[in-house]
Protein backbone atom coordinates (compact mmCIF):
# COMPACT_ATOMS: atom_id res chain seq x y z
CA UNK A 1 0.00 0.00 0.00
CA UNK A 2 2.75 2.11 0.21
CA UNK A 3 4.33 1.51 -2.95
CA UNK A 4 0.84 1.98 -4.21
CA UNK A 5 0.68 5.70 -2.25
CA UNK A 6 4.13 6.59 -3.82
CA UNK A 7 3.25 5.18 -7.30
CA UNK A 8 -0.12 7.27 -6.97
CA UNK A 9 2.18 10.21 -5.98
CA UNK A 10 4.95 9.91 -8.79
CA UNK A 11 1.94 10.20 -11.16
CA UNK A 12 0.35 13.04 -9.68
CA UNK A 13 3.49 15.28 -9.56
CA UNK A 14 4.31 14.22 -13.17
CA UNK A 15 0.38 15.39 -14.52
CA UNK A 16 1.02 18.53 -12.44
CA UNK A 17 4.30 19.24 -14.03
CA UNK A 18 2.72 18.81 -17.47
CA UNK A 19 -0.29 20.64 -17.04
CA UNK A 20 1.92 23.79 -15.75
CA UNK A 21 4.90 23.21 -18.98
CA UNK A 22 1.10 23.20 -21.03
CA UNK A 23 0.06 26.07 -19.18
CA UNK A 24 3.33 27.67 -19.68
CA UNK A 25 2.95 27.13 -23.73
CA UNK A 26 -0.63 28.54 -24.17
CA UNK A 27 0.74 31.36 -22.13
CA UNK A 28 3.70 32.08 -24.31
CA UNK A 29 1.41 31.51 -27.52
CA UNK A 30 1.87 34.97 -29.08
CA UNK A 31 5.11 35.84 -27.25
CA UNK A 32 8.15 35.91 -30.98
CA UNK A 33 10.63 33.64 -30.50
CA UNK A 34 8.47 31.19 -28.22
CA UNK A 35 9.36 27.31 -28.60
CA UNK A 36 6.87 25.31 -27.34
CA UNK A 37 7.99 22.53 -24.24
CA UNK A 38 7.29 19.09 -23.53
CA UNK A 39 7.81 17.07 -19.83
CA UNK A 40 10.09 14.31 -21.06
CA UNK A 41 9.27 11.37 -18.45
CA UNK A 42 10.19 8.14 -18.32
CA UNK A 43 9.55 4.99 -15.82
CA UNK A 44 10.93 5.11 -12.17
CA UNK A 45 13.53 2.72 -11.05
CA UNK A 46 12.33 -0.59 -10.53
CA UNK A 47 13.19 -2.98 -7.43
CA UNK A 48 12.84 -6.54 -7.04
CA UNK A 49 11.15 -7.94 -4.09
CA UNK A 50 10.97 -11.52 -3.37
CA UNK A 51 12.00 -12.70 -6.78
CA UNK A 52 9.25 -10.26 -8.66
CA UNK A 53 10.27 -7.45 -10.25
CA UNK A 54 8.15 -4.08 -9.04
CA UNK A 55 7.64 -1.34 -11.36
CA UNK A 56 7.97 2.14 -8.39
CA UNK A 57 5.94 4.87 -10.70
CA UNK A 58 7.23 7.51 -13.39
CA UNK A 59 9.65 10.25 -12.91
CA UNK A 60 10.16 13.61 -14.82
CA UNK A 61 13.51 13.51 -17.26
CA UNK A 62 13.59 17.29 -18.14
CA UNK A 63 11.52 19.62 -20.06
CA UNK A 64 12.49 20.15 -23.55
CA UNK A 65 11.69 22.68 -25.96
CA UNK A 66 10.41 21.53 -29.54
CA UNK A 67 13.79 22.91 -31.40
CA UNK A 68 15.14 22.61 -35.10
CA UNK A 69 18.83 23.52 -36.17
CA UNK A 70 18.78 23.38 -39.27
CA UNK A 71 15.42 25.11 -39.41
CA UNK A 72 17.07 28.08 -37.22
CA UNK A 73 20.02 28.19 -39.64
CA UNK A 74 17.89 28.77 -42.52
CA UNK A 75 15.33 31.10 -40.89
CA UNK A 76 18.90 33.18 -39.81
CA UNK A 77 19.95 33.29 -43.69
CA UNK A 78 16.92 34.13 -45.02
CA UNK A 79 16.19 37.00 -42.52
CA UNK A 80 20.09 38.11 -43.73
CA UNK A 81 18.96 38.13 -47.03
CA UNK A 82 15.71 39.90 -46.50
CA UNK A 83 17.07 42.40 -44.67
CA UNK A 84 19.70 43.25 -47.36
CA UNK A 85 17.81 43.51 -50.00
CA UNK A 86 14.97 46.06 -47.92
CA UNK A 87 17.68 48.40 -47.16
CA UNK A 88 18.89 48.25 -50.56
CA UNK A 89 15.26 49.00 -51.91
CA UNK A 90 14.53 51.24 -49.77
CA UNK A 91 18.03 53.55 -50.14
CA UNK A 92 17.79 53.18 -53.96
CA UNK A 93 14.23 53.86 -54.25
CA UNK A 94 15.33 57.16 -52.23
CA UNK A 95 18.44 57.73 -55.14
CA UNK A 96 16.05 57.16 -57.81
CA UNK A 97 13.75 60.04 -56.54
CA UNK A 98 17.21 62.44 -56.88
CA UNK A 99 16.92 61.81 -60.98
CA UNK A 100 13.16 61.60 -61.14
CA UNK A 101 12.11 64.20 -64.26
CA UNK A 102 8.19 63.25 -64.18
CA UNK A 103 6.90 66.40 -62.12
CA UNK A 104 9.91 68.65 -62.30
CA UNK A 105 12.72 69.59 -64.77
CA UNK A 106 15.37 67.97 -64.23
CA UNK A 107 19.14 68.17 -64.89
CA UNK A 108 19.01 66.80 -68.36
CA UNK A 109 15.79 69.02 -69.58
CA UNK A 110 17.94 72.01 -67.73
CA UNK A 111 20.77 71.20 -69.84
CA UNK A 112 18.71 71.11 -73.02
CA UNK A 113 17.12 74.20 -72.56
CA UNK A 114 20.57 75.28 -71.61
CA UNK A 115 22.00 74.57 -74.81
CA UNK A 116 18.83 75.59 -76.92
CA UNK A 117 19.37 79.01 -75.05
CA UNK A 118 22.70 79.79 -76.88
CA UNK A 119 20.80 78.08 -79.98
CA UNK A 120 18.31 80.76 -80.24
CA UNK A 121 21.49 83.56 -79.14
CA UNK A 122 22.98 82.39 -82.39
CA UNK A 123 20.04 83.42 -84.45
CA UNK A 124 19.74 86.47 -82.83
CA UNK A 125 23.45 87.56 -81.41
CA UNK A 126 22.68 91.32 -80.06
CA UNK A 127 19.18 90.23 -78.31
CA UNK A 128 20.34 91.38 -74.80
CA UNK A 129 17.28 89.69 -73.21
CA UNK A 130 18.44 85.53 -74.83
CA UNK A 131 21.77 86.60 -72.42
CA UNK A 132 19.57 86.97 -69.24
CA UNK A 133 17.74 83.69 -70.43
CA UNK A 134 21.31 81.83 -70.96
CA UNK A 135 22.55 83.42 -67.74
CA UNK A 136 19.30 82.25 -65.85
CA UNK A 137 19.55 78.69 -67.72
CA UNK A 138 23.18 78.65 -66.28
CA UNK A 139 22.67 79.25 -63.11
CA UNK A 140 19.19 76.69 -63.27
CA UNK A 141 21.83 74.06 -64.43
CA UNK A 142 24.36 74.48 -61.97
CA UNK A 143 21.79 74.32 -58.80
CA UNK A 144 20.58 71.25 -59.89
CA UNK A 145 23.89 69.66 -60.09
CA UNK A 146 24.61 70.69 -56.65
CA UNK A 147 21.02 69.69 -55.95
CA UNK A 148 21.99 65.79 -56.67
CA UNK A 149 25.31 66.22 -55.09
CA UNK A 150 24.14 67.42 -51.99
CA UNK A 151 20.99 64.66 -51.66
CA UNK A 152 23.31 62.17 -52.52
CA UNK A 153 25.71 63.70 -49.66
CA UNK A 154 22.94 63.24 -47.04
CA UNK A 155 21.38 60.04 -48.19
CA UNK A 156 25.10 58.93 -46.95
CA UNK A 157 25.31 60.82 -44.20
CA UNK A 158 21.93 59.22 -43.02
CA UNK A 159 23.60 55.87 -43.84
CA UNK A 160 26.55 56.88 -40.99
CA UNK A 161 24.00 57.52 -38.46
CA UNK A 162 22.40 54.46 -39.50
CA UNK A 163 25.78 52.36 -38.69
CA UNK A 164 25.67 54.63 -35.34
CA UNK A 165 22.22 53.40 -33.96
CA UNK A 166 22.87 49.80 -35.78
CA UNK A 167 26.34 49.55 -33.86
CA UNK A 168 24.37 50.12 -30.65
CA UNK A 169 21.83 47.04 -31.45
CA UNK A 170 24.79 44.89 -32.42
CA UNK A 171 26.83 45.67 -28.38
CA UNK A 172 23.14 45.00 -26.46
CA UNK A 173 22.38 42.06 -28.62
CA UNK A 174 25.66 40.56 -28.07
CA UNK A 175 25.96 41.54 -24.06
CA UNK A 176 22.70 39.51 -24.29
CA UNK A 177 24.09 36.37 -25.86
CA UNK A 178 27.35 36.37 -23.58
CA UNK A 179 24.79 36.90 -19.99
CA UNK A 180 22.09 34.43 -21.51
CA UNK A 181 25.17 31.69 -22.08
CA UNK A 182 26.71 32.36 -18.22
CA UNK A 183 23.32 32.30 -16.83
CA UNK A 184 22.29 28.73 -18.94
CA UNK A 185 25.61 27.00 -17.95
CA UNK A 186 24.91 28.34 -14.27
CA UNK A 187 21.39 26.77 -13.64
CA UNK A 188 22.49 23.66 -16.18
CA UNK A 189 25.82 23.04 -13.82
CA UNK A 190 23.41 23.63 -10.41
CA UNK A 191 21.45 20.54 -11.18
CA UNK A 192 19.87 20.53 -14.72
CA UNK A 193 17.15 22.90 -14.31
CA UNK A 194 15.01 24.21 -17.00
CA UNK A 195 16.75 26.66 -19.98
CA UNK A 196 14.11 26.44 -22.94
CA UNK A 197 13.20 29.84 -22.43
CA UNK A 198 16.31 31.41 -21.85
CA UNK A 199 17.69 29.58 -25.01
CA UNK A 200 14.81 30.80 -26.72
CA UNK A 201 15.43 34.16 -25.62
CA UNK A 202 19.43 33.99 -27.17
CA UNK A 203 18.18 32.71 -30.35
CA UNK A 204 15.85 35.37 -30.77
CA UNK A 205 19.30 37.74 -30.31
CA UNK A 206 21.06 35.84 -32.65
CA UNK A 207 18.01 36.14 -34.79
CA UNK A 208 17.75 40.02 -34.79
CA UNK A 209 21.67 40.09 -35.47
CA UNK A 210 21.10 38.22 -38.25
CA UNK A 211 19.09 41.18 -39.77
CA UNK A 212 22.33 43.15 -39.32
CA UNK A 213 24.84 40.09 -40.74
CA UNK A 214 25.37 36.93 -41.43
CA UNK A 215 25.93 35.11 -38.23
CA UNK A 216 27.46 31.56 -37.89
CA UNK A 217 26.83 29.92 -34.22
CA UNK A 218 28.28 26.68 -32.86
CA UNK A 219 29.44 25.08 -29.74
CA UNK A 220 33.54 25.17 -29.42
CA UNK A 221 35.39 21.99 -27.64
CA UNK A 222 34.45 23.18 -24.51
CA UNK A 223 30.67 23.05 -24.50
CA UNK A 224 30.60 27.14 -25.28
CA UNK A 225 28.09 28.86 -27.15
CA UNK A 226 30.11 30.83 -29.99
CA UNK A 227 28.50 33.44 -32.23
CA UNK A 228 30.77 34.95 -34.73
CA UNK A 229 30.04 37.25 -37.87
CA UNK A 230 31.19 35.82 -41.65
CA UNK A 231 34.29 38.09 -42.73
CA UNK A 232 34.34 39.62 -38.98
CA UNK A 233 35.33 36.83 -36.62
CA UNK A 234 34.26 35.86 -33.44
CA UNK A 235 32.17 38.36 -31.56
CA UNK A 236 31.03 36.12 -28.66
CA UNK A 237 32.28 33.09 -26.98
CA UNK A 238 31.07 31.92 -23.92
CA UNK A 239 30.29 34.99 -21.43
CA UNK A 240 32.80 37.23 -23.06
CA UNK A 241 31.87 39.35 -26.10
CA UNK A 242 33.81 42.11 -28.20
CA UNK A 243 32.07 45.36 -27.83
CA UNK A 244 32.31 47.28 -31.19
CA UNK A 245 32.03 51.54 -31.91
CA UNK A 246 31.54 53.56 -34.58
CA UNK A 247 33.36 56.81 -35.58
CA UNK A 248 34.29 59.01 -38.41
CA UNK A 249 37.17 58.14 -40.56
CA UNK A 250 39.87 60.01 -42.28
CA UNK A 251 39.71 59.89 -45.74
CA UNK A 252 43.10 57.66 -46.44
CA UNK A 253 41.11 55.03 -43.82
CA UNK A 254 37.75 55.27 -45.05
CA UNK A 255 36.34 52.23 -46.83
CA UNK A 256 34.12 54.82 -48.87
CA UNK A 257 36.55 57.13 -49.53
CA UNK A 258 34.83 60.22 -48.11
CA UNK A 259 36.64 61.98 -45.55
CA UNK A 260 34.80 61.97 -42.02
CA UNK A 261 32.26 59.10 -43.21
CA UNK A 262 31.37 56.87 -39.81
CA UNK A 263 33.59 53.23 -39.85
CA UNK A 264 32.93 50.43 -37.83
CA UNK A 265 35.69 49.35 -35.27
CA UNK A 266 36.39 46.74 -32.24
CA UNK A 267 35.91 48.80 -29.26
CA UNK A 268 39.71 47.62 -27.97
CA UNK A 269 41.19 47.85 -32.11
CA UNK A 270 40.41 51.49 -33.20
CA UNK A 271 42.88 50.98 -35.81
CA UNK A 272 41.42 49.43 -39.04
CA UNK A 273 37.88 49.93 -39.88
CA UNK A 274 36.03 46.49 -40.76
CA UNK A 275 32.65 47.69 -41.94
CA UNK A 276 33.27 46.34 -45.51
CA UNK A 277 34.43 42.55 -43.59
CA UNK A 278 30.85 42.29 -42.96
CA UNK A 279 28.67 40.03 -45.08
CA UNK A 280 25.00 40.11 -45.65
CA UNK A 281 22.18 41.44 -43.75
CA UNK A 282 21.33 45.32 -43.42
CA UNK A 283 25.06 46.40 -42.26
CA UNK A 284 26.65 44.83 -45.77
CA UNK A 285 23.64 46.49 -48.05
CA UNK A 286 24.40 49.90 -46.44
CA UNK A 287 28.02 49.61 -47.54
CA UNK A 288 27.72 48.47 -50.91
CA UNK A 289 24.83 51.79 -51.13
CA UNK A 290 27.30 54.33 -49.85
CA UNK A 291 30.70 53.07 -50.96
CA UNK A 292 29.34 51.37 -54.36
CA UNK A 293 26.14 53.24 -55.41
CA UNK A 294 26.31 56.64 -54.39
CA UNK A 295 30.45 56.62 -54.95
CA UNK A 296 30.03 55.74 -58.50
CA UNK A 297 26.77 57.91 -59.23
CA UNK A 298 28.86 60.96 -57.28
CA UNK A 299 31.67 60.68 -59.98
CA UNK A 300 29.38 60.13 -62.76
CA UNK A 301 27.58 63.50 -61.55
CA UNK A 302 31.24 65.05 -60.82
CA UNK A 303 32.79 63.75 -64.46
CA UNK A 304 29.58 65.57 -66.70
CA UNK A 305 29.84 68.56 -64.54
CA UNK A 306 33.74 68.91 -65.14
CA UNK A 307 33.79 68.35 -68.84
CA UNK A 308 30.43 70.29 -69.37
CA UNK A 309 32.51 72.97 -67.73
CA UNK A 310 35.46 72.83 -69.40
CA UNK A 311 33.58 72.39 -72.80
CA UNK A 312 32.39 75.15 -72.57
CA UNK A 313 34.64 77.45 -70.74
CA UNK A 314 37.00 76.27 -73.92
CA UNK A 315 34.48 77.29 -76.90
CA UNK A 316 33.56 80.88 -74.71
CA UNK A 317 37.37 81.88 -74.27
CA UNK A 318 37.54 82.16 -77.68
CA UNK A 319 35.14 84.82 -78.29
CA UNK A 320 34.92 88.39 -77.67
CA UNK A 321 32.70 90.16 -75.77
CA UNK A 322 29.36 91.54 -76.87
CA UNK A 323 30.05 95.57 -76.67
CA UNK A 324 32.36 97.91 -78.85
CA UNK A 325 36.12 97.55 -78.21
CA UNK A 326 38.88 100.14 -78.55
CA UNK A 327 41.03 99.20 -81.26
CA UNK A 328 44.51 100.17 -81.87
CA UNK A 329 45.69 101.72 -84.93
CA UNK A 330 46.10 98.53 -86.59
CA UNK A 331 42.48 97.72 -86.03
CA UNK A 332 43.19 95.04 -83.02
CA UNK A 333 41.02 94.70 -80.43
CA UNK A 334 42.40 96.32 -77.04
CA UNK A 335 42.93 93.06 -74.58
CA UNK A 336 40.73 95.36 -71.75
CA UNK A 337 38.11 97.88 -72.02
CA UNK A 338 37.06 99.97 -68.95
CA UNK A 339 34.40 97.11 -68.09
CA UNK A 340 37.51 94.21 -67.72
CA UNK A 341 38.83 92.07 -70.36
CA UNK A 342 37.23 91.12 -73.82
CA UNK A 343 38.51 88.03 -74.68
CA UNK A 344 39.70 84.92 -72.91
CA UNK A 345 36.73 84.79 -70.66
CA UNK A 346 35.28 81.61 -68.84
CA UNK A 347 31.52 81.31 -68.79
CA UNK A 348 32.04 78.87 -65.33
CA UNK A 349 34.28 78.85 -62.78
CA UNK A 350 37.38 76.65 -63.91
CA UNK A 351 36.86 73.20 -62.02
CA UNK A 352 39.94 72.29 -60.42
CA UNK A 353 39.76 68.57 -60.84
CA UNK A 354 36.91 65.69 -61.07
CA UNK A 355 35.86 65.14 -57.53
CA UNK A 356 33.19 67.29 -56.28
CA UNK A 357 33.18 69.19 -59.72
CA UNK A 358 29.14 69.26 -59.38
CA UNK A 359 29.30 70.73 -56.03
CA UNK A 360 31.63 73.66 -57.04
CA UNK A 361 30.06 74.43 -60.09
CA UNK A 362 29.44 78.20 -60.29
CA UNK A 363 28.83 81.09 -62.95
CA UNK A 364 32.43 82.92 -63.22
CA UNK A 365 32.38 86.03 -61.88
CA UNK A 366 32.71 88.28 -65.54
CA UNK A 367 29.38 87.03 -66.01
CA UNK A 368 28.04 87.11 -63.37
CA UNK A 369 28.85 91.21 -63.21
CA UNK A 370 27.92 91.66 -66.67
CA UNK A 371 25.66 90.09 -69.33
CA UNK A 372 27.71 91.30 -72.30
CA UNK A 373 30.53 89.17 -71.02
CA UNK A 374 28.75 86.76 -72.97
CA UNK A 375 30.41 85.82 -76.08
CA UNK A 376 28.12 85.03 -79.35
CA UNK A 377 31.31 85.93 -81.82
CA UNK A 378 34.79 84.73 -82.81
CA UNK A 379 35.43 87.91 -84.38
CA UNK A 380 35.73 91.18 -81.90
CA UNK A 381 33.29 94.34 -83.19
CA UNK A 382 31.31 91.57 -85.10
CA UNK A 383 27.41 91.79 -84.01
CA UNK A 384 26.36 89.15 -86.44
CA UNK A 385 29.26 87.13 -85.32
CA UNK A 386 27.40 83.69 -83.74
CA UNK A 387 30.14 81.59 -84.64
CA UNK A 388 30.89 80.91 -80.58
CA UNK A 389 26.75 80.50 -79.67
CA UNK A 390 26.58 78.04 -81.94
CA UNK A 391 29.75 76.15 -81.63
CA UNK A 392 28.31 76.08 -77.77
CA UNK A 393 24.99 75.19 -78.43
CA UNK A 394 26.64 72.05 -80.21
CA UNK A 395 28.23 70.94 -77.15
CA UNK A 396 25.20 68.85 -76.78
CA UNK A 397 25.67 66.61 -79.17
CA UNK A 398 29.52 65.89 -78.93
CA UNK A 399 30.57 62.90 -77.28
CA UNK A 400 32.64 64.42 -74.94
CA UNK A 401 32.31 61.52 -71.87
CA UNK A 402 33.21 58.08 -71.34
CA UNK A 403 36.73 58.42 -73.42
CA UNK A 404 34.50 60.31 -76.20
CA UNK A 405 31.71 57.20 -76.49
CA UNK A 406 29.27 59.31 -75.15
CA UNK A 407 27.59 62.82 -75.16
CA UNK A 408 26.21 64.18 -71.74
CA UNK A 409 22.80 63.64 -72.14
CA UNK A 410 23.77 59.48 -72.96
CA UNK A 411 25.96 59.77 -70.53
CA UNK A 412 23.43 60.62 -68.03
CA UNK A 413 20.39 58.70 -69.52
CA UNK A 414 23.02 55.70 -69.45
CA UNK A 415 23.28 56.80 -65.43
CA UNK A 416 19.63 57.03 -64.88
CA UNK A 417 19.15 53.67 -66.90
CA UNK A 418 21.36 51.69 -65.17
CA UNK A 419 19.95 53.03 -61.63
CA UNK A 420 16.20 52.29 -62.98
CA UNK A 421 17.56 48.40 -63.58
CA UNK A 422 19.29 48.21 -60.46
CA UNK A 423 16.42 48.96 -58.29
CA UNK A 424 13.83 46.99 -60.50
CA UNK A 425 16.25 43.91 -59.79
CA UNK A 426 16.48 44.59 -55.98
CA UNK A 427 12.45 45.02 -55.51
CA UNK A 428 12.24 41.58 -57.29
CA UNK A 429 14.72 40.13 -55.55
CA UNK A 430 13.29 41.35 -52.07
CA UNK A 431 9.93 40.03 -53.28
CA UNK A 432 11.33 36.56 -53.91
CA UNK A 433 13.33 36.60 -50.65
CA UNK A 434 9.90 37.91 -48.31
CA UNK A 435 8.29 34.79 -49.74
CA UNK A 436 11.45 32.41 -48.79
CA UNK A 437 11.69 34.32 -45.30
CA UNK A 438 7.11 33.69 -44.75
CA UNK A 439 8.01 29.87 -46.17
CA UNK A 440 10.93 29.49 -43.61
CA UNK A 441 8.63 31.18 -40.63
CA UNK A 442 6.05 29.03 -41.44
CA UNK A 443 8.11 25.78 -41.32
CA UNK A 444 9.38 26.96 -37.82
CA UNK A 445 5.76 27.78 -36.56
CA UNK A 446 4.80 24.29 -37.54
CA UNK A 447 7.37 22.53 -36.21
CA UNK A 448 8.14 24.13 -32.67
CA UNK A 449 5.26 26.88 -32.66
CA UNK A 450 2.54 26.76 -30.08
CA UNK A 451 -0.93 25.62 -31.16
CA UNK A 452 -3.85 26.07 -28.94
CA UNK A 453 -5.91 23.28 -29.94
CA UNK A 454 -2.77 20.63 -29.16
CA UNK A 455 -2.43 22.60 -25.75
CA UNK A 456 -6.28 22.03 -24.55
CA UNK A 457 -5.94 18.41 -25.64
CA UNK A 458 -3.03 17.92 -24.13
CA UNK A 459 -4.48 19.89 -21.03
CA UNK A 460 -7.11 17.41 -21.14
CA UNK A 461 -5.18 14.54 -21.03
CA UNK A 462 -3.11 15.58 -18.49
CA UNK A 463 -6.30 16.36 -16.10
CA UNK A 464 -7.52 13.22 -16.64
CA UNK A 465 -4.22 11.59 -15.73
CA UNK A 466 -3.72 13.33 -12.70
CA UNK A 467 -7.27 12.93 -11.76
CA UNK A 468 -6.79 8.93 -12.15
CA UNK A 469 -3.52 9.61 -10.28
CA UNK A 470 -5.41 11.14 -7.25
CA UNK A 471 -7.43 8.18 -7.26
CA UNK A 472 -5.06 5.74 -7.06
CA UNK A 473 -3.72 7.46 -3.64
CA UNK A 474 -7.41 7.92 -2.47
CA UNK A 475 -7.54 3.73 -3.31
CA UNK A 476 -4.21 3.57 -1.12
CA UNK A 477 -5.72 5.33 1.64
CA UNK A 478 -9.04 3.31 2.05
CA UNK A 479 -6.79 0.38 1.58
CA UNK A 480 -4.80 1.38 4.73
CA UNK A 481 -7.64 2.63 6.44
CA UNK A 482 -9.55 -1.02 5.77
CA UNK A 483 -5.96 -2.58 7.22
CA UNK A 484 -6.25 -0.36 10.10
CA UNK A 485 -9.85 -0.80 11.26
CA UNK A 486 -9.32 -4.83 11.57
CA UNK A 487 -6.81 -4.28 14.15
CA UNK A 488 -9.00 -2.17 16.14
Amino acid sequence: MADLLGIGKTGLFASKKAMETTGHNIANVNTEGYSRQRVKQTTGIPITQQGLVKGTGTRILSVNRFHDEFIERRLNKELTNSEFLKQRVNHLNQIEGVFNEIDTDGLNNLLNKFFNSFRELAGQPENETMRMVIRDNARMVVRDFRRIHNTLTNIAKSIDQSFQSNVQDINAQLKSIANLNKEILRIEQLGGGETGDLRDQRDQSVRNLSKLFEVHTYMDNKNNFVVSAKGVGTLVAAGEYSELIAGPATKEKSTSGIGGSVELYYKERQIVPITHRFKGGALSSLVKIRNDDIKKLKHEIDQSAFEFANMVNAIHRRGHVSRQIPTDSQGNPASHDDRGPTSGINFFKEPIMVEDASINLSLSGDIMADMTNISTGLKANSPGDNRIALAISKIQHEKILNNGTATIEEQYLHTVAQLGMETGKARFDFEQAEGLLAQAKSVKERLVGVSLDEEAANMMRYQHAYSAAAKVMKSAETMFDTILNIKR
